[in-house]
């Protein structure tokens, strides 16, 4: 049936609302006719940012809009990478018409969405940008073809892996200091079978790795950076080294099979400029994540 997008309960990027004062995000409710996010060609303000956050998170907005600032980051993760999906192929003459919108939404009730979620005003649009995908219309196929060689690449790493994106961060700062990667990785990774090995993950082709671990991959070696991270996945936070740049033979867009839409997916998120207000949180063009703004946005 090919890839549908996941409900409220088990999104990708959203990660479980935790009631908490040390990380919330403040905003005024008062309207605003600027953009607070852009993605490609698209613009969307304040008000509408907010109403998604809400829409998708299941989390009230009265008054005073006072929501958790990891949940707003999530959110908008993943609003920035399927908008940008939707604008890449666009870009190559992808369109969703009435009836691929039609056939999106009704893929989408039979998937456990309710039909008066506010939701389904965009989702849609994404899935049909899925199905576009996985049926390999022309302009997906061109949209891949023109920007291969992002993703052309054996991935040769090694990783630390911690619990927690500040243990991560305190990682990155003993390595900033001169620390030695496989040391730390042998004494903090809790990957047992390559921290072992100081954290070597080898060479694999792209697809091996989890969404979030091979998009920072990638990012880090468009940006020609050796080391990326914190980068989230369902195991932790990861600290990447690129070991080596190792390009390969790009894989025809024929033989990526149900690969296609994560390789969109990454292509889009590396080629779409982004623009997100600070209050927001911040864009990080090599992760493809937001992350939280650092305080509480003031008015």
């Amino acid at each position: 049936m090919g890839h549908l997008l996941s409900t409220p309960s088990n999104l990708r990027v959203l990660r479980p609302f935790v009631a908490t004062l040390l990380a919330v995000l403040s905003i005024a409710a008062c309207a605003t006719e600027s953009p607070v996010l852009s993605v490609g060609d698209t613009d969307l303000d304040r008000a509408v940012v907010l109403a998604w956050v809400e829409a998708r998170s299941g989390i009230a907005a009265v008054g005073e809009v006072t929501v958790d600032a990891q949940v707003t980051a999530d959110v908008l993760s993943e609003l920035i990478t399927y908008e940008a999906l939707v604008d890449l192929l666009a870009e190559h003459g992808v369109v969703a018409s009435d009836a691929d919108l039609a056939a999106a939404r009704d893929r989408l009730l039979g998937a456990g969405f309710e039909e008066a979620s506010p939701a389904m005003g965009r989702l849609p649009r994404w899935q049909a940008a899925f199905d576009a995908t996985d049926a390999g219309v022309a302009g997906a196929r061109s949209a891949f073809e023109e920007n291969a060689h992002l993703v052309g690449h054996e991935l040769c790493t090694s990783h630390i892996l911690v619990s927690t994106e500040g243990d991560a961060a305190d990682v990155i700062i003993l390595l900033d200091a001169g620390g030695d990667f496989a040391e730390l990785a042998l004494r903090l990774s809790q990957d047992p079978g390559s921290g072992s090995q100081g954290g070597d993950l080898g060479c694999v082709p792209t697809g091996a790795f989890v969404p979030t671990f091979e998009r920072a991959t990638l990012g880090a070696i468009a940006a020609g950076l050796s080391l990326v991270g914190p980068v989230p996945s369902q195991f932790g936070y990861h600290v990447i080294r690129i070991d080596q740049v190792l390009p390969t033979d790009v894989v025809p867009f024929d033989d990526l099979g149900a690969g296609a839409v994560n390789t969109l997916l990454t292509i889009a998120t590396m080629t779409r400029e982004v623009s997100l207000d600070g209050r927001f949180g911040t864009w990080d063009p090599v992760v493809g994540l937001v992350s939280p703004p650092s305080a509480p946005a003031e008015d």
